[in-house]
C-alpha cells in the first residue's frame, strides 16, 4: 500500500511549493544583501519588531516547514494514528499538505486557521492540487477566534503561526486534547528561553513531556500531553 505522502498529486504539488518557497527565500536573502551595502547603519539597528496583521513580510512570505520538517510531521501523525488535527498558521499550505496527507491515511480532518485571505486561497488550491479537500478546511483570521469553537477530541496541534500566539492559541485548546495527543511547534530557535515565552513555558508545563529537535534550519518542540 502506498502512502498517500508518496501519491503523484501530492508529491507534483509539495515539490512545486517547495520551490516557489526557496525562490522567494533567495531573492529576499538577495534583497537584504543589497540593502545592507546600501546602508551604512548596522542591519540590528535598523530591525524593528512587525505586526503580523499589518506587515507586507507577513501576507506575502512563505515562512513554511522544508521537506525533511514535513516528512518528520507526517511521520509523527501517522503514528500517533491521529484523526483530528489542528493547525495554527496555515500560511500558503505546505504543512497542511503533510498533516491532511496522513489525515487521509488516518481517516482524519485537519482543521486549519490563516489571517491573510490571499494565503488561505492559496492553501485551498494546493489542497484541490494535490487531492486533499476533502481532509481540510482553513478557517479564516485571528486563530484565537476561529479555532476557538473547537471541542474535541483533538489528537495532534501544530503550532507555526505568529510566535507570541504559541501559548493563547494552545490554552485554548488544551481541554480538547485526548490523552497522549501529540503538540508540535516550530521555530523554537527563535525563543529566548525566557519566563513567560513559549519555550520556556512548554518544557517545564507538568501536563506535557516534551523535547527539543533541531532539524533541517529550525527546531522543533515535540510534546506528549500527559493528561
Amino acid at each position: 500500500m502506498t502512502d498517500t505522502l508518496d501519491r503523484d498529486d501530492v508529491v507534483r504539488t509539495l515539490e512545486r511549493e517547495h520551490g516557489e518557497a526557496r525562490v522567494q527565500a533567495e531573492a529576499r536573502r538577495q534583497a537584504r544583501e543589497a540593502d545592507n551595502t546600501a546602508n551604512s547603519e548596522p542591519p540590528a539597528a535598523r530591525r524593528t519588531q512587525r505586526d503580523f496583521r499589518q506587515a507586507e513580510h507577513y501576507q506575502h512570505a512563505y515562512l513554511a516547514i522544508g521537506p525533511p520538517q514535513g516528512a518528520l510531521l507526517y511521520m509523527l501523525a501517522r503514528a500517533a494514528g491521529a484523526r483530528h488535527i489542528v493547525e495554527f498558521g496555515s500560511s500558503f499550505g505546505i504543512s497542511t499538505l503533510y498533516l491532511a496527507a496522513a489525515a487521509e491515511d488516518n481517516d482524519g480532518r485537519v482543521i486549519g486557521s490563516e489571517y491573510y485571505a490571499n494565503k488561505r486561497d492559496h492553501a485551498l488550491g494546493n489542497l484541490a492540487d494535490a487531492g486533499l479537500s476533502q481532509r481540510a478546511e482553513i478557517r479564516l483570521g485571528d486563530a484565537r477566534e476561529t479555532l476557538g469553537d473547537i471541542t474535541g477530541p483533538v489528537d495532534l496541534v501544530f503550532l507555526d503561526g505568529h510566535k507570541p500566539l504559541y501559548l493563547p492559541v494552545l490554552e485554548g485548546l488544551v481541554d480538547q486534547l485526548t490523552p497522549g495527543a501529540w503538540v508540535v511547534a516550530d521555530n523554537l530557535d527563535h525563543f529566548d528561553e525566557t519566563p513567560g515565552d513559549f519555550r520556556h513555558e512548554i518544557l517545564r508545563d507538568a501536563r506535557f513531556t516534551t523535547r527539543l529537535m533541531p532539524i533541517g534550519r529550525g527546531m522543533f518542540s515535540v510534546s506528549r500531553y500527559c493528561d
